[in-house]
Formats: C-alpha cells, sequence, structure tokens
C-alpha cells in the first residue's frame, strides 16, 4: 500500500490494521495487527551513508540553527521589554514582557528535542530552564538584596536564575503581576536575570554556529555534526549513522524528550496529587506562574516533529528528502506513517488536558491518555532508531 493512502486510512480513525482482498481464490484476510511491537517486515532498501549525511545536514541547517537564531531574535525583544517596563514602570509595558516571555519560551521549548550537544556541554539547559525553582533562596535574594551568587556557574546559582524565575518575577496566577507591587529589589533581580537569559542564549546559539572558543566548545558544534568525522573533540560524531543515534535515540534527543514530557512533566505533579501532596504536585508543575505548562509540553512535541521532518513547520506532504521521515520510509514505510500518526496523536492528547494543568491534576482519563502517548511515542523513535541502525 502506498504511504498516502495507509496515511489517509490512519488519520481517519482507522485502526492500525487493514482488511485486504488478497489470494487468488477471492477470499478476504485480514493481516495482524500493525503497531510498534507488531511491525511487518521491513521491505525497503537501506539507505546510504551518503544519504544519511545529508539527512543530518538537513537537520542541523533547517532546524536546530533556525531555532536556536528565533530563540536569541526574541530573546533579544524579551530583553528590550524587560528594559522598557524598568523604565516605566508602567502596566502596559509589564503585559508586554510578558508577552515577550511567552514569545521566546516557544522556540525554547522547541529545541528541547536537541538538548545535547552545546546545552549540554555548556550547561545552559539547567541555566536557563532549572525546574523546579529553590523558592526559598530566590525569596532570600529578593529580601536581602544581595545578587552576588545568583551567577556562578553552581548548581545552587542555576537554581536562581533563568526562565522560570523571571517568570516568578512577571506572572501571578497566570497573568501579568500588578506592576505597582514589584518591589525595588524585584525589579533589580528581573534585569539581572534577564541579562544572564539572553547572554545564555547568545552562547547556545554561537556554540553551535561558530563555537565558543574555548572548552568545553571550542568550534562550531554545527559543523562538526555535519562533518561526524571524528576530527572534533565532540563525542559521539565519528559517523553520521552516530549522528542519527544522538539525534533520535540520546538521552537528550527526540525519545528523551518524549520521554521526559511523558513520565517527569506530567506524571511526576500528578503522582505527587495522587499521594496526597496536593501542595507538592501544584509546585512541581512546571511553568505553573504563568500557567503556560500545557503550552511547554505541546511545543516539546513540536521539537520532535520539525527534528523529525527535518525542518520547522513541515508536515508528511513536505517533509525534506533528507529527512529522518524520509530515511526511516525507505527501510519501513509503515513504521513512517505509525510515527507520524502518533506524532499528532501525541499532540492531540497534551492539548485535551483541561487548562491551566495546575488546576487539573485529577484529570485522570486525559492525562493518562497524554501520557501513554508520549510513551508511545518515545518507543516509536527508539525503533526508528534501531532500524536505521540496522537492528
Amino acid at each position: 500500500m502506498k504511504r498516502n493512502v495507509l496515511f489517509l486510512c490512519l488519520t481517519l480513525g482507522c485502526s492500525l490494521g487493514f482488511a485486504a482482498c488478497g489470494d487468488n481464490n477471492g477470499e478476504e484476510f485480514v493481516p495482524e495487527e500493525w503497531s510498534f511491537t507488531n511491525l511487518p517486515d521491513d521491505s525497503g532498501s537501506r539507505p546510504t551513508a551518503e544519504q544519511l549525511s545529508a539527512t543530518v545536514t538537513q537537520y542541523v541547517d533547517h532546524v536546530v540553527l533556525p531555532t536556536y537564531k528565533d530563540m536569541l531574535d526574541k530573546m533579544t525583544l524579551y530583553k528590550q521589554s524587560v528594559d522598557v517596563f524598568l523604565s516605566s514602570g508602567s502596566q502596559n509595558d509589564l503585559d508586554n514582557a510578558c508577552d515577550a516571555w511567552r514569545n521566546v519560551r516557544v522556540p525554547w521549548e522547541e529545541s528541547e528535542a536537541f538538548l545535547y550537544g552545546v546545552a549540554d556541554l555548556g550547561q545552559y539547559d539547567p541555566s536557563l530552564d532549572t525546574w523546579p525553582l529553590d523558592r526559598d533562596g530566590i525569596t532570600q535574594v529578593i529580601t536581602g538584596g544581595d545578587f552576588s551568587d545568583f551567577n556562578e556557574d553552581s548548581e545552587v546559582a542555576q537554581n536562581l536564575r533563568g526562565f522560570h524565575t523571571a517568570e516568578m518575577l512577571l506572572f501571578e496566577n497566570g497573568d501579568p503581576r500588578n506592576a505597582s507591587e514589584l518591589t525595588a529589589n524585584e525589579k533589580t533581580y528581573l534585569r539581572l536575570v534577564s541579562e544572564r537569559m539572553l547572554k545564555d542564549t547568545e552562547e547556545l546559539y554561537n556554540g553551535w554556529k561558530d563555537g565558543l572558543g574555548r572548552d568545553p566548545i571550542p568550534s562550531s558544534y554545527a559543523e562538526a555534526m555535519k562533518a561526524h568525522d571524528g576530527s572534533s573533540n565532540y563525542a559521539g560524531l565519528n559517523s553520521a549513522a552516530q549522528a542519527i543515534e544522538l539525534i533520535l535515540n540520546g538521552n537528550n534527543g527526540m525519545a528523551g524528550i518524549a520521554n521526559e514530557v511523558g513520565t517527569a512533566k506530567i506524571m511526576d505533579p500528578v503522582n505527587l496529587w495522587n499521594g496526597g501532596d496536593q501542595e507538592g504536585g501544584v509546585l512541581a508543575v512546571e511553568s505553573w506562574y504563568s500557567w503556560n505548562s500545557l503550552t511547554d509540553f505541546h511545543d516539546n512535541i513540536i521539537s520532535i516533529k520539525n527534528s523529525y521532518f527535518g525542518g520547522r513547520d513541515l508536515d508528511a506532504e513536505t517533509a525534506s528528502e533528507n529527512s529522518i521521515s524520509s530515511m526511516i520510509k525507505m527501510v519501513n514505510p509503515t513504521l513512517d506513517s505509525l510515527v507520524i500518526v502518533q506524532i499528532e496523536k501525541t499532540i492531540e492528547a497534551i492539548d485535551n488536558i483541561p487548562a491551566p494543568f495546575r488546576d487539573h491534576l485529577d484529570a485522570a482519563t486525559e492525562i493518562n491518555a497524554a501520557s501513554k502517548a508520549c510513551t508511545d511515542l518515545r518507543d516509536g523513535l527508539e525503533l526508528v532508531s534501531n532500524k536505521l541502525a540496522g537492528n
């Protein structure tokens, strides 16, 4: 069956099996169901090393670099909006700063399918996005007015800065705070945190694009990944196949973020809530000050979608010929179609959770469906990785 016919069948809600008119006696037969654990045998050809290499290049040039460039552009606008608010003190300018925070949050969450490389080596992920926050430590900084430690590279300092510290200073119950209620120390803290966020974002983008000229990111990670010839000091980049494995199945790759959304971002708060710690459950919800949680989770799956199709805002019909989707379609077109469907099912399941997430930790039906969808997507991506590795 051609891929587009199968895809149509699946997206119309058919089961993962299908009925076919079969052998020469004209009797109808029903093949076994297709799923990630029960696929038909691979029937296609294997991608060549050159094709895998082109896929890595497409991914770096059309997914990773544009996402981080978008983040840098929006982080710059966010920092500018914070500066305007700090100068004026007006509610309108605080509202604009909150909008800018939400805007830059999108490309950051859309980058979480590639938190290996520069984000990991330079510790930009924990510096920008540590959660849960050290609320007591942040309160002590605000109360005492001593900002000397938050900018260090220690784990303790990372808990005192980044997106969520800014979020705590900007938002209350999903809305911008009352501008008149921000204290002088809170405004100073917001300025310093936002400056560090911009610095981290600049280095994250530049580390991929050009390198930082110092360890542990001396040279362009993008060029090292596209070369994947072992000439760099970066681990796991000795072949195109290794680079594809890093993209798909590394702890900080596509399968990793699918797993994190389903088992940690969604279920950690729910498990605390169900265990009787309702306050702890709410506090464990990422982005609960702004009520941005479900948007975060949605955009995490978009990061997988972009990575799979080889570009931002692509789909099954417009996927790059040098995409992971195109490579696995060569090996097993059924698996490709199942992954495509599972990506959309996962996005839909997350979107079905009642908002704000922090107020609906008891929405068991929707939450369990979203968590399972993430787990199924993880399993599918791991299978793609294994198939491209020849297993």
